[in-house]
């Protein structure tokens, strides 16, 4: 004779698996969201240390090449494969001796665009340099719902910079004269002059 489970048998496996499951999800949760910090600095790293090595050989910012835009007397360009010079010499500078970064990448990993902007913060005479984490979701830019978590920017914050949002290299929203939801990061403060077109 075959013998099966009994109701409270059942029960008890249900029970322990549900258990299990509120143990690992929350952990599991916490490990992507640490996966997506970490890929979010290699980025930025990547991309500063690009856009240095740009300026090194060429005398020129990435971002000399942005759309004006008058709302903002800022320079903005959406890091794509095909309009910057971290990836191709696309304005013939003097000593482009790119590619500088191996792979372009557009997409934040919170599924966001990256963009490259300047305008003046305040800190210099200059336009500065920043890497934004766009809200636009790639690649509908304009469709916004894809900014980095608030909890997250400052972990990220905490982590790198001062632990303060509205100060320092990595700043959100009104601190840094852009949209809420945005978190933008300096690559380098008061790089040039830049006037409107």
């Amino acid at each position: 004779m075959k013998k099966s489970f009994t109701l409270i048998e059942l029960i008890v496996v249900i029970a322990i698996i549900a258990i299990l499951a509120a143990i690992i999800a929350p952990n599991a949760f916490k490990a992507i969201e640490k996966a997506k910090i970490a890929e979010g600095v290699s980025d930025f790293k990547a991309y500063k240390t690009a856009i240095l090595a740009l300026y090194a050989d060429t005398g020129h910012w990435v971002s000399e090449v942005a759309t004006f835009i008058p709302e903002s007397n800022s320079y903005h360009l959406y890091v794509e494969s095909d309009n910057n010079d971290l990836a191709i010499d696309y304005s013939d500078w003097s000593g482009w001796d790119g590619p500088y970064l191996e792979k372009i990448k557009s997409k934040h990993p919170w599924g966001g665009t990256y963009a490259l902007q300047s305008w003046n913060a305040g800190r210099g005479s200059n336009y500065d340099i920043w890497l934004d984490f766009e809200d636009d979701c790639y690649p509908n830019f304009g469709t916004q719902g894809c900014a980095v978590p608030d909890k997250t920017a400052i972990k990220i914050d905490q982590m790198l910079d001062d632990g303060d949002l509205y100060t320092g290299d990595i700043l959100t929203g009104a601190a840094s004269n852009q949209v809420p939801g945005d978190l933008s990061w300096i690559i380098y403060w008061d790089a040039y002059a830049f006037s409107a077109p």
